[in-house]
């Protein structure tokens, strides 16, 4: 298994104890956190570490038979380089291979104009499009995915993300899908 973009080393050691091998990617050197992490659960056999840049992989072709990625879309700062990634993806993926992720979308303007106002990395980080993912998957044999939510983000903690849940449970279905705040994705090639 590829897991790109993996900062915090939560899919890497997820995959590992279920007995998967992993190549953990990061674009910047690795932070110690997750290296303590993984030795604690007794899984660094199982994962080897590489820094790479999600658009130009230094992976020979048809090596894995899974990639895997959450919220790292939006740090390759445009469409261009999201739409690379679903490239390099695709190339070091075996035939009938599967790219898994898991990715916040633009979504509303509420959503926009709130991540400008209050999240530090609002004004540098380049949420993707809902439409823009389905064309960057449409080289890919198979693509499925469900889209999520409206309220859960504007939590100010856990506690109230927990309670907003909810009301996206109920009105997720109501919701314009390109409103929605977060997708899941299952490419096959």
């Amino acid at each position: 298994v590829l897991a790109l973009g993996e900062r915090e080393g939560g899919l890497s050691l997820y995959l590992a104890l279920n007995n998967k091998h992993v190549t953990r990617t990061d674009y910047n050197k690795f932070e110690q956190t997750p290296l303590k992490l993984h030795k604690k659960y007794n899984v660094t056999d199982k994962i080897t570490y590489s820094i790479e840049n999600a658009t130009s992989l230094n992976f020979e072709d048809n090596l894995f038979d899974i990639v895997v990625f959450k919220s790292m879309l939006g740090a390759l700062r445009n469409n261009s380089n999201q739409e690379k990634a679903f490239q390099e993806a695709y190339r070091v993926l075996k035939p009938g291979g599967y790219l898994l992720f898991a990715e916040n979308l633009e979504a509303s303007s509420v959503h926009r104009y709130a991540r400008k106002k209050f999240t530090k990395w609002g004004e540098k980080w380049h949420y993707p499009q809902l439409n823009n993912i389905i064309k960057h998957c449409n080289i890919f044999n198979t693509f499925e995915y469900k889209s999520y939510g409206f309220f859960s983000p504007f939590g100010r903690n856990e506690k109230q993300r927990v309670i907003l849940s909810k009301l996206d449970y109920i009105f997720t279905p109501f919701t314009p899908k390109r409103w929605r705040y977060i997708l899941f994705g299952i490419a096959k090639k």
